[in-house]
């Protein structure tokens, strides 16, 4: 399991295009799947424009929790993650095997409160997820901070290896 931290952005528009869509292309056809967490929809450009929403509403989530809008604010909403396996375990690995990854790794994170959309990709000899997260919480407008969240997936990947019982990543390990 390797698991890959993109770089925290502010626009949904552009990571669904990228997650979506085949590189350079208009077409879906890299998509194996695609599910949501905390989302009223499974289709993704709905998700897509939820998210947004509760973005852009953040002060008056927050406003409506109780909590005053002060510290530093950020337009970076958008935290996205891959995860992938090697491509030996292409063969028996299942959609809910990846799924009950995706959720333990958000549990790992402290995310699995926020608005997931989980895109299965086809188009590589590994079998991988990416994971496109909403950094405001919808319930009280707050930005998730992800801390450590580097070292607390390669420690949560480690640890998923060795309960899978095959690590094949032997350098983390050690």
């Amino acid at each position: 399991m390797v698991p890959d931290i993109a770089k925290k952005g502010h626009s949904f528009d552009g990571a669904f295009a990228y997650y979506l869509h085949d590189k350079g292309s208009d077409t879906t056809e890299r998509v194996g799947w695609t599910e949501t967490r905390n989302l009223m929809t499974d289709a993704p450009q709905v998700a897509k424009r939820i998210m947004i929403a509760t973005a852009l509403q953040s002060d008056e989530l927050k406003a409506q929790a109780g909590i005053k809008a002060t510290g530093r604010t950020s337009n970076a909403h958008v935290y996205a993650y891959s995860l992938a396996w090697h491509p030996d375990e292409a063969d028996g690995l299942t959609k809910d095997e990846m799924l009950k990854a995706v959720d333990q790794s958000l549990k790992e994170l402290k995310a699995d409160h926020l608005q997931a959309v989980i895109v299965c990709h086809t188009d590589q000899k590994h079998p991988h997820v990416h994971v496109v997260l909403n950094r405001v919480d919808q319930n009280d407008g707050r930005m998730h901070p992800f801390k450590n969240d580097r070292l607390q997936l390669s420690k949560w990947a480690n640890d998923y290896e060795r309960e899978r019982g095959h690590i094949v990543t032997p350098a983390r390990e050690e």
